[in-house]
């Protein structure tokens, strides 16, 4: 990679007949996609972002791993964008994944420090060891109910509430906000526009509220410590934190999970050396994180001055996708696999990211995974699908690479016996936290509480 002069330099602005990177995925994934933009451009390739919004979508893995890396290059932030700065995108109106937000996400240098630290500092008082039977636990309750019936939408009712489930304890609340967080963040990925809108400021209130009572009453919990770290961070800004929390480790987890148990299911090869134990449950998601990752593609960085990529030069301001599915799928990375199919002990992949942005969660993401995949595997009996696979449909999102429900059958079982109540992830010294019926109602986050019960009735 070298930079280059302005002058003369191609653009993706002028770029004709671009693929459109929007509207609804195809249920055959993009898979195609990639191989035809790769055979036609290289390791990158301009596409359409929106209608009129065009971006570089990087398809090798040396050329994505280079932009992660290299920050003095090309930027998080979405303010640095040419398409904001010339007034074509305004981000107060663009879908989430192209806004900007306060957060450590679209942070670069010291403000991307300075926000990263109480993140990381709180994550590394989680117990994870506790945090485990903590998680293990929720999964065998969301098992519990739905063992009897011998069928189960395994996205809907298992995959899908079991990272927000755990998330929300990890932010000290009963386990009926956790379902109330599931259900609006359901909203924002779903179709409908006008209740996805509502639905982003009811989210907005959950934090804001959240952080506001932990402010009035701090526990030992993330929230509590990013609010008591040295960097004194704003009330505000902790919210955004804890926001990006969510939005980062509960869709990509829920896919993780979904895509490992489609993989156990339709590929007969990972499901034999997975059950005779010559494939561990840390394999098996790395393996899915190589060939099936949750995160097809990740927006987006942006050229912080003419630079050539590949044999494509790039110009300031440019929008550059992070093509993790592509990068995975190129044919430089995947000499290595073996006969069976099986990419065995390599953590390379880029589902977590690399440089100064990768998730600092991926080891609590990993766990969760792990659990419930393990959960599944242990209590299912007679597990195996019950549509034909090819039927499967995926999520639509551009970016998320899912499923949008898994339906099993499974031979009837019984629900455990009841159970001691779990006690918090972070020391196991206390109960958990209060039940609903105990939690304020008289502050923010308990009017929101309030209001969405309503809804379920």
């Amino acid at each position: 990679m070298t930079t280059r002069s302005s002058e003369g330099t191609p653009s993706c602005d002028r770029a004709a007949s671009l693929p459109r990177f929007y509207g609804p995925t195809p249920d055959t994934g993009r898979d195609s996609l990639w191989d035809e933009l790769r055979e036609r451009h290289g390791s990158i390739a301009p596409v359409e972002l929106e209608p009129g919004v065009r971006a570089w979508l990087l398809l090798g893995y040396h050329e994505n791993l280079t932009v992660l890396q290299n920050p003095h290059l090309f930027s998080r932030d979405t303010r640095r964008w040419r398409e904001v700065l010339n007034g074509r995108i305004d981000l107060a109106t663009a879908r989430p994944a192209l806004s900007w937000r306060p957060n450590v996400l679209y942070a670069d240098g010291a403000d991307h420090t300075r926000l990263r630290g109480p993140i990381v500092s709180a994550l590394s008082r989680v117990d994870m060891a506790a945090t485990a039977r903590d998680v293990r636990r929720i999964a065998d309750d969301l098992i519990d109910s739905f063992i009897a019936d011998g069928e189960a939408d395994l996205i809907g009712g298992f995959a899908d509430p079991l990272p927000v489930l755990v998330l929300n304890r990890l932010y000290g609340l009963p386990d009926g906000y956790g379902h109330m967080l599931g259900d609006l963040t359901g909203i924002v990925f779903g179709d409908d526009a006008r209740r996805a809108e509502d639905a982003v400021m009811r989210i907005q209130q959950y934090f804001a509220g959240l952080v506001a009572r932990k402010r009035r009453e701090p526990g030992r919990d993330l929230v509590s410590w990013m609010l008591e770290h040295a960097n004194g961070l704003t009330d505000h800004e902790v919210a955004h934190q804890a926001a990006l929390m969510n939005s980062a480790g509960h869709q990509p987890t829920t896919h993780l999970i979904g895509n490992t148990m489609r993989t156990l299911l339709t590929e007969e090869r990972i499901r034999a050396a997975h059950s005779d134990a010559r494939l561990s449950v840390r394999e098996l998601l790395d393996h899915v994180m190589w060939t099936d990752t949750p995160f097809q593609v990740l927006p987006a960085r942006f050229a912080l001055q003419d630079v050539r990529i590949g044999d494509t030069e790039v110009r300031a301001g440019d929008a550059l996708l992070i093509g993790f599915d592509p990068a995975h799928r190129d044919p430089a990375v995947r000499r290595g696999r073996e006969e069976t199919g099986v990419v065995r002990g390599a953590r390379a992949h880029l589902m977590f990211g690399a440089g100064p942005h990768a998730c600092p969660a991926h080891e609590l993401a990993r766990m969760i995974a792990a659990t419930g995949v393990s959960a599944l595997h242990e209590r299912l009996v007679g597990l195996r699908p019950a549509v034909d696979p090819a039927g499967l449909r995926r999520v639509p999102s551009p970016f998320l690479r899912g499923l949008s429900a898994l339906p099993v059958v499974f031979v009837p079982g019984e629900p455990l016996p009841l159970r001691e109540p779990a006690v918090p992830a972070d020391t196991g010294a206390e109960p958990t936290p209060p039940d609903e019926a105990r939690a304020p109602t008289d502050d923010l986050l308990g009017r929101l509480f309030t209001w969405w019960r309503s809804l379920h009735r």
